[in-house]
């Protein structure tokens, strides 16, 4: 009976598979050097300044989401907030400061929202967030309306060694009151101009309605 050869024996057939493996290989390791090279051009693309909703806060991403590679909240650094009212008094002016610490920081960043927490305006803006020195700016999203207050390129440099502080003006709700929900997160980057090494920063404050002033 004559035997019929099987593919495996068949040179051609060899060089066919190592081909379609070496090109399938090759084909991989250009989509992962596509993807590095996105992710470092989307970090410098925001060098001193993140884009719009990234505190975390009601579905938002953190700036984790980029600048991954470190643990969230690593307790080798610290992020503090002095100036949120316990309980708000509606149309207050209150200023808020920021205060990020870590060893070997280079540079820093921050953001922050404030939101109603509860009912139909839940995740809405509350009150109005403005900026009071050229560290800090306060940019607006157009579909949601939220304000974001954050770092400006001069506001990247560090106050102390290791160590960014950046002060933010709040104004309280007037008509519309509730509790409040502050969104933050923060950046101690190490200024090598990429996502990597960076160590992310979040935390979240409430402030209720206090008594209205007569």
């Amino acid at each position: 009976m004559e035997q019929i050869p099987t593919t495996s024996d068949e040179p051609g057939f060899l060089k066919a598979m190592l081909t379609r493996s070496m090109g399938a290989l090759l084909r991989g390791l250009a989509g992962a050097a596509a993807l590095l090279l996105l992710l470092i051009s989307t970090a410098r693309a925001y060098p001193e300044q993140p884009p719009a909703g990234h505190t975390g806060g009601f579905g938002e991403p953190t700036c984790h989401r980029c600048h991954f590679d470190q643990p969230l909240n690593d307790p080798g650094g610290a992020l503090t907030v002095d100036g949120i009212p316990k309980r708000y008094t509606p149309g207050e002016r209150y200023f808020i400061t920021v205060h990020l610490k870590r060893p070997d920081m280079g540079v820093g960043g921050f953001q922050l929202a404030s939101r109603f927490k509860d009912g139909e305006r839940a995740g809405h803006q509350a009150g109005s967030l403005q900026a009071v020195d050229g560290r800090v700016e306060v940019t607006r999203e157009d579909s949601s309306g939220v304000q974001y207050a954050q770092q400006t390129k001069a506001g990247t440099s560090l106050v102390l060694p290791n160590t960014a502080t950046w002060t933010v003006a709040w104004v309280a709700p007037t008509t519309m009151r509730g509790t409040v929900m502050f969104h933050l997160v923060a950046n101690a980057g190490n200024d090598n101009a990429s996502q990597f090494g960076d160590y992310i920063y979040v935390r979240e404050f409430l402030s209720p309605p206090g008594e209205t002033p007569k």
